[in-house]
Protein backbone atom coordinates (compact mmCIF):
# COMPACT_ATOMS: atom_id res chain seq x y z
CA UNK A 1 0.00 0.00 0.00
CA UNK A 2 1.23 3.52 -0.80
CA UNK A 3 2.05 5.53 2.23
CA UNK A 4 0.82 9.18 2.10
CA UNK A 5 3.02 12.28 1.51
CA UNK A 6 3.36 15.44 3.40
CA UNK A 7 5.67 18.21 1.35
CA UNK A 8 6.28 20.98 4.37
CA UNK A 9 7.91 24.13 3.66
CA UNK A 10 9.07 26.13 6.20
CA UNK A 11 11.87 29.34 5.11
CA UNK A 12 12.67 29.86 8.10
CA UNK A 13 15.94 27.46 9.32
CA UNK A 14 15.66 27.69 12.99
CA UNK A 15 12.11 26.08 12.64
CA UNK A 16 12.87 23.46 9.76
CA UNK A 17 15.55 22.01 12.05
CA UNK A 18 13.16 22.09 14.88
CA UNK A 19 10.98 20.84 12.55
CA UNK A 20 13.70 17.78 11.56
CA UNK A 21 14.82 17.03 14.81
CA UNK A 22 11.42 16.44 16.02
CA UNK A 23 10.47 13.98 13.43
CA UNK A 24 13.26 11.88 13.50
CA UNK A 25 12.14 11.07 17.52
CA UNK A 26 8.09 11.28 16.26
CA UNK A 27 8.11 8.86 13.43
CA UNK A 28 4.86 10.03 11.74
CA UNK A 29 2.65 7.67 9.96
CA UNK A 30 3.53 9.23 6.77
CA UNK A 31 6.12 9.92 4.18
CA UNK A 32 7.65 13.62 4.09
CA UNK A 33 9.99 16.00 2.77
CA UNK A 34 10.71 19.33 4.38
CA UNK A 35 12.20 22.37 2.36
CA UNK A 36 12.99 26.24 2.83
CA UNK A 37 12.93 26.80 -0.62
CA UNK A 38 8.93 26.81 -2.30
CA UNK A 39 10.45 26.20 -5.86
CA UNK A 40 11.65 23.03 -4.79
CA UNK A 41 8.44 22.39 -3.31
CA UNK A 42 6.49 23.15 -6.81
CA UNK A 43 8.83 20.99 -8.72
CA UNK A 44 8.22 18.05 -6.17
CA UNK A 45 4.31 18.81 -6.38
CA UNK A 46 4.32 18.66 -10.47
CA UNK A 47 6.32 15.36 -10.08
CA UNK A 48 5.17 12.87 -7.44
CA UNK A 49 2.04 12.39 -5.94
CA UNK A 50 1.32 14.82 -2.91
CA UNK A 51 -1.84 14.38 -0.04
CA UNK A 52 -1.09 17.43 2.07
CA UNK A 53 1.21 20.05 1.56
CA UNK A 54 2.04 22.71 4.50
CA UNK A 55 4.05 26.15 3.65
CA UNK A 56 4.83 29.19 5.57
CA UNK A 57 2.55 32.38 4.10
CA UNK A 58 5.77 34.60 4.69
CA UNK A 59 8.17 33.82 1.86
CA UNK A 60 10.97 35.61 0.43
CA UNK A 61 10.95 34.87 -3.67
CA UNK A 62 6.78 34.25 -3.80
CA UNK A 63 3.98 35.79 -2.10
CA UNK A 64 2.16 33.61 0.05
CA UNK A 65 -0.96 33.53 -2.83
CA UNK A 66 1.58 33.07 -5.58
CA UNK A 67 2.80 30.32 -4.13
CA UNK A 68 -0.71 28.24 -3.09
CA UNK A 69 -1.94 29.57 -6.38
CA UNK A 70 0.63 27.60 -8.43
CA UNK A 71 0.25 24.49 -6.10
CA UNK A 72 -3.74 24.48 -6.68
CA UNK A 73 -3.25 24.48 -10.06
CA UNK A 74 -0.34 22.30 -10.59
CA UNK A 75 -1.64 19.56 -8.02
CA UNK A 76 -5.41 20.30 -7.17
CA UNK A 77 -6.21 17.25 -4.98
CA UNK A 78 -3.43 17.95 -3.05
CA UNK A 79 -4.93 19.46 0.65
CA UNK A 80 -3.33 22.63 1.42
CA UNK A 81 -2.51 24.03 5.09
CA UNK A 82 -1.42 27.45 5.74
CA UNK A 83 1.11 28.31 8.30
CA UNK A 84 1.40 31.87 9.26
CA UNK A 85 1.45 34.60 12.62
CA UNK A 86 -0.83 36.70 14.43
CA UNK A 87 -0.03 39.68 12.76
CA UNK A 88 -0.52 38.26 9.02
CA UNK A 89 -4.01 36.57 9.81
CA UNK A 90 -5.66 39.72 7.86
CA UNK A 91 -3.15 38.95 4.78
CA UNK A 92 -3.91 35.46 4.67
CA UNK A 93 -8.14 35.85 4.69
CA UNK A 94 -7.78 37.59 1.16
CA UNK A 95 -6.73 34.37 -0.51
CA UNK A 96 -8.29 31.99 1.87
CA UNK A 97 -11.00 30.59 -0.28
CA UNK A 98 -9.42 31.68 -3.27
CA UNK A 99 -6.42 29.02 -2.68
CA UNK A 100 -8.81 25.99 -0.96
CA UNK A 101 -6.33 26.34 2.05
CA UNK A 102 -8.09 23.51 4.32
CA UNK A 103 -5.71 24.62 7.88
CA UNK A 104 -4.21 26.89 9.15
CA UNK A 105 -1.48 26.26 11.79
CA UNK A 106 -1.21 29.37 14.08
CA UNK A 107 2.90 30.01 14.98
CA UNK A 108 4.48 30.03 16.92
CA UNK A 109 3.54 25.99 17.83
CA UNK A 110 3.12 25.76 21.80
CA UNK A 111 3.52 21.67 20.97
CA UNK A 112 4.31 19.74 18.25
CA UNK A 113 0.90 18.37 18.66
CA UNK A 114 0.08 21.70 17.54
CA UNK A 115 1.79 21.07 13.88
CA UNK A 116 0.89 17.48 13.87
CA UNK A 117 -2.55 17.65 14.35
CA UNK A 118 -3.92 19.46 11.51
CA UNK A 119 -1.61 17.70 8.98
CA UNK A 120 -3.15 14.46 10.51
CA UNK A 121 -6.60 16.07 10.13
CA UNK A 122 -5.72 16.99 6.39
CA UNK A 123 -4.54 13.65 5.77
CA UNK A 124 -7.47 12.35 6.75
CA UNK A 125 -9.99 14.71 5.17
CA UNK A 126 -7.90 13.77 2.27
CA UNK A 127 -9.24 10.34 2.39
CA UNK A 128 -12.56 11.15 2.92
CA UNK A 129 -12.58 13.84 0.03
CA UNK A 130 -11.37 10.75 -1.94
CA UNK A 131 -13.94 8.58 -1.27
CA UNK A 132 -16.77 11.07 -1.30
CA UNK A 133 -15.95 11.29 -4.77
CA UNK A 134 -15.65 7.49 -5.40
CA UNK A 135 -18.59 7.23 -4.30
CA UNK A 136 -20.67 9.97 -5.99
CA UNK A 137 -18.95 9.04 -9.28
CA UNK A 138 -20.56 5.50 -8.58
CA UNK A 139 -23.58 6.76 -7.48
CA UNK A 140 -24.36 9.06 -10.19
CA UNK A 141 -22.60 7.16 -13.84
CA UNK A 142 -25.59 8.00 -15.41
CA UNK A 143 -27.11 10.86 -13.97
CA UNK A 144 -26.41 14.56 -15.45
CA UNK A 145 -26.85 18.13 -13.38
CA UNK A 146 -29.94 19.78 -13.58
CA UNK A 147 -30.51 23.31 -13.50
CA UNK A 148 -31.55 23.33 -10.20
CA UNK A 149 -28.26 21.55 -9.14
CA UNK A 150 -26.32 24.70 -10.72
CA UNK A 151 -28.94 26.83 -8.80
CA UNK A 152 -27.93 25.74 -5.50
CA UNK A 153 -23.75 25.46 -6.64
CA UNK A 154 -24.50 29.28 -7.55
CA UNK A 155 -26.44 29.99 -3.31
CA UNK A 156 -23.70 28.12 -1.89
CA UNK A 157 -20.89 30.30 -3.72
CA UNK A 158 -23.05 33.42 -2.34
CA UNK A 159 -22.84 31.84 1.30
CA UNK A 160 -19.51 30.98 1.19
CA UNK A 161 -18.77 35.27 0.18
CA UNK A 162 -21.20 36.06 3.00
CA UNK A 163 -19.27 33.65 5.69
CA UNK A 164 -15.87 34.70 4.25
CA UNK A 165 -17.02 38.71 5.29
CA UNK A 166 -18.23 37.20 9.01
CA UNK A 167 -15.05 35.22 9.34
CA UNK A 168 -12.97 38.50 8.54
CA UNK A 169 -14.97 40.00 10.97
CA UNK A 170 -14.17 37.22 14.30
CA UNK A 171 -11.09 37.58 13.10
CA UNK A 172 -10.74 41.33 14.08
CA UNK A 173 -13.03 40.95 16.96
CA UNK A 174 -10.46 38.40 18.61
CA UNK A 175 -7.46 40.42 17.80
CA UNK A 176 -8.78 43.37 19.64
CA UNK A 177 -9.80 40.72 22.42
CA UNK A 178 -6.22 39.38 22.96
CA UNK A 179 -4.54 43.04 22.50
CA UNK A 180 -6.99 44.12 25.72
CA UNK A 181 -5.50 41.27 27.69
CA UNK A 182 -3.75 43.31 30.71
CA UNK A 183 -4.51 41.28 33.80
CA UNK A 184 -2.78 38.53 33.31
CA UNK A 185 0.98 37.24 33.69
CA UNK A 186 2.86 36.48 30.93
CA UNK A 187 1.86 32.97 30.41
CA UNK A 188 -1.39 33.34 30.83
CA UNK A 189 -1.12 36.28 28.46
CA UNK A 190 0.40 33.74 25.57
CA UNK A 191 -1.93 30.52 26.77
CA UNK A 192 -5.14 32.81 25.52
CA UNK A 193 -3.50 33.93 22.58
CA UNK A 194 -2.73 29.97 21.95
CA UNK A 195 -6.54 29.88 22.38
CA UNK A 196 -8.16 32.59 20.72
CA UNK A 197 -5.87 30.86 17.47
CA UNK A 198 -7.17 27.77 18.19
CA UNK A 199 -11.01 29.28 17.62
CA UNK A 200 -10.23 31.46 14.87
CA UNK A 201 -8.74 28.00 13.22
CA UNK A 202 -11.80 25.92 14.11
CA UNK A 203 -13.96 29.31 12.91
CA UNK A 204 -12.53 29.43 9.46
CA UNK A 205 -12.21 25.21 8.91
CA UNK A 206 -16.16 24.73 9.86
CA UNK A 207 -18.12 27.69 8.43
CA UNK A 208 -16.07 27.86 5.63
CA UNK A 209 -14.32 25.10 4.56
CA UNK A 210 -16.80 22.54 6.00
CA UNK A 211 -19.84 20.84 3.81
CA UNK A 212 -21.80 20.32 6.62
CA UNK A 213 -21.55 15.95 6.18
CA UNK A 214 -22.23 14.59 9.40
CA UNK A 215 -19.66 11.64 8.56
CA UNK A 216 -16.98 13.84 7.77
CA UNK A 217 -17.92 16.25 10.55
CA UNK A 218 -17.61 13.23 13.34
CA UNK A 219 -14.37 12.21 11.73
CA UNK A 220 -13.12 15.47 12.35
CA UNK A 221 -14.05 15.89 15.84
CA UNK A 222 -12.52 12.06 16.58
CA UNK A 223 -9.69 12.97 15.30
CA UNK A 224 -9.08 16.43 16.51
CA UNK A 225 -10.43 15.37 20.06
CA UNK A 226 -10.17 11.51 20.84
CA UNK A 227 -6.82 10.00 21.78
CA UNK A 228 -7.34 7.57 24.52
CA UNK A 229 -3.57 7.16 25.31
CA UNK A 230 -4.06 10.95 26.44
CA UNK A 231 -7.68 9.70 28.48
CA UNK A 232 -9.21 11.72 25.86
CA UNK A 233 -12.67 10.23 24.82
CA UNK A 234 -15.07 11.77 22.16
CA UNK A 235 -18.13 10.03 20.95
CA UNK A 236 -21.09 10.83 18.94
CA UNK A 237 -24.20 9.76 17.77
CA UNK A 238 -27.15 11.16 15.90
CA UNK A 239 -30.67 9.49 16.47
CA UNK A 240 -31.79 8.31 13.37
CA UNK A 241 -35.10 10.55 12.78
CA UNK A 242 -32.57 13.26 13.24
CA UNK A 243 -31.53 14.70 9.30
CA UNK A 244 -30.10 18.26 9.85
CA UNK A 245 -29.02 20.81 6.82
CA UNK A 246 -25.81 21.18 6.32
CA UNK A 247 -25.86 25.12 7.20
CA UNK A 248 -26.93 24.13 10.61
CA UNK A 249 -24.89 21.33 10.95
CA UNK A 250 -21.56 23.71 10.78
CA UNK A 251 -22.91 25.66 13.14
CA UNK A 252 -23.32 22.53 15.42
CA UNK A 253 -19.62 21.24 14.76
CA UNK A 254 -18.21 24.73 15.40
CA UNK A 255 -20.40 24.53 18.84
CA UNK A 256 -18.83 21.05 19.48
CA UNK A 257 -15.45 22.26 18.83
CA UNK A 258 -15.15 25.25 21.64
CA UNK A 259 -17.00 23.18 23.86
CA UNK A 260 -14.83 20.03 23.38
CA UNK A 261 -11.70 22.87 23.73
CA UNK A 262 -12.16 24.12 26.68
CA UNK A 263 -12.77 21.22 28.28
CA UNK A 264 -8.83 19.85 27.34
CA UNK A 265 -7.79 23.11 28.33
CA UNK A 266 -9.41 23.38 31.14
CA UNK A 267 -9.46 19.57 32.27
CA UNK A 268 -6.34 17.60 29.98
CA UNK A 269 -8.52 14.40 30.56
CA UNK A 270 -12.03 14.31 29.73
CA UNK A 271 -14.87 11.54 28.21
CA UNK A 272 -17.23 13.55 25.77
CA UNK A 273 -20.41 12.44 24.62
CA UNK A 274 -22.58 14.22 22.19
CA UNK A 275 -26.01 13.03 21.07
CA UNK A 276 -28.13 14.77 18.32
CA UNK A 277 -31.84 14.67 18.16
CA UNK A 278 -35.27 16.81 16.51
CA UNK A 279 -36.79 17.93 19.14
CA UNK A 280 -39.86 19.84 17.27
CA UNK A 281 -40.23 21.65 14.05
CA UNK A 282 -38.27 24.20 15.37
CA UNK A 283 -35.45 23.24 16.99
CA UNK A 284 -32.92 20.05 16.94
CA UNK A 285 -31.37 19.56 20.15
CA UNK A 286 -27.67 18.65 21.27
CA UNK A 287 -26.91 17.34 24.83
CA UNK A 288 -23.23 17.58 25.29
CA UNK A 289 -21.95 15.52 28.25
CA UNK A 290 -18.39 15.60 29.70
CA UNK A 291 -17.26 13.43 32.18
CA UNK A 292 -14.97 14.56 34.34
CA UNK A 293 -14.73 11.41 37.03
CA UNK A 294 -10.59 11.04 35.71
CA UNK A 295 -9.96 14.39 37.02
CA UNK A 296 -10.83 13.85 40.63
CA UNK A 297 -8.52 13.80 43.39
CA UNK A 298 -8.93 11.56 46.98
CA UNK A 299 -10.76 13.94 48.37
CA UNK A 300 -13.43 14.37 45.06
CA UNK A 301 -12.01 17.67 43.99
CA UNK A 302 -11.61 18.58 40.43
CA UNK A 303 -7.85 18.48 38.97
CA UNK A 304 -7.51 21.60 36.77
CA UNK A 305 -4.43 21.66 33.98
CA UNK A 306 -1.91 24.18 34.86
CA UNK A 307 -2.10 27.04 37.39
CA UNK A 308 -3.40 29.90 36.08
CA UNK A 309 -7.11 29.73 37.30
CA UNK A 310 -7.43 33.33 35.56
CA UNK A 311 -7.01 31.61 32.54
CA UNK A 312 -9.37 29.30 33.05
CA UNK A 313 -12.17 31.45 33.45
CA UNK A 314 -11.85 33.36 30.80
CA UNK A 315 -11.87 30.58 28.60
CA UNK A 316 -15.52 29.64 30.19
CA UNK A 317 -16.60 33.05 29.96
CA UNK A 318 -15.54 33.10 26.22
CA UNK A 319 -17.11 29.39 25.86
CA UNK A 320 -20.24 30.59 27.30
CA UNK A 321 -20.38 34.19 25.33
CA UNK A 322 -19.92 31.88 21.64
CA UNK A 323 -22.16 28.99 22.66
CA UNK A 324 -24.88 32.10 22.98
CA UNK A 325 -24.20 33.46 20.13
CA UNK A 326 -24.74 29.89 18.30
CA UNK A 327 -27.86 28.23 20.16
CA UNK A 328 -31.35 29.40 20.79
CA UNK A 329 -31.39 28.59 24.29
CA UNK A 330 -29.02 26.29 27.09
CA UNK A 331 -29.85 23.96 30.27
CA UNK A 332 -27.02 23.09 32.36
CA UNK A 333 -26.65 20.98 35.16
CA UNK A 334 -24.06 18.56 37.21
CA UNK A 335 -24.96 15.01 37.91
CA UNK A 336 -22.44 12.11 38.64
CA UNK A 337 -19.22 13.44 37.83
CA UNK A 338 -20.45 15.27 34.44
CA UNK A 339 -21.36 18.59 33.52
CA UNK A 340 -24.14 18.36 30.71
CA UNK A 341 -25.01 21.04 28.44
CA UNK A 342 -28.71 20.72 26.57
CA UNK A 343 -28.69 23.27 23.41
CA UNK A 344 -31.82 24.31 21.64
CA UNK A 345 -30.95 25.07 18.11
CA UNK A 346 -32.94 26.13 15.71
CA UNK A 347 -33.65 24.09 12.73
CA UNK A 348 -33.49 27.05 10.08
CA UNK A 349 -31.28 29.60 9.88
CA UNK A 350 -33.11 33.08 11.53
CA UNK A 351 -34.55 33.14 15.02
CA UNK A 352 -38.03 31.99 16.23
CA UNK A 353 -40.16 33.92 18.57
CA UNK A 354 -39.78 33.00 22.20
Amino acid sequence: MRMEFVMIVEPDEVGRKRLEAVFQTEKPSFSYQITGRPEEALDILEHQKTDVLVCETSLSVLSGREFFTMAKMISPDTVRVAMTSAEHVKDILSFLNECDIYKLIMKPCASFADFIEPVNAALEYHRLKKQAESDLEQANMNLFFSEKDFERIEERQKENVMLYKQAAEVVMTMLKQHLTIGQMDSVGEYMMEHYLRDLLGYYLETMIHENGNYLMGYNRLKNEFHHEDAGQSFHMIKKEDCEIPPEIFRKILFLLMILTKACRQILGKYAVSVTMETASEKFFVVRFSCDYSQNLDKNGQIIYTGENQECHKDIMDLTEKITDSIVYRTVSLEKENRYILNCAIERRNHRVDS
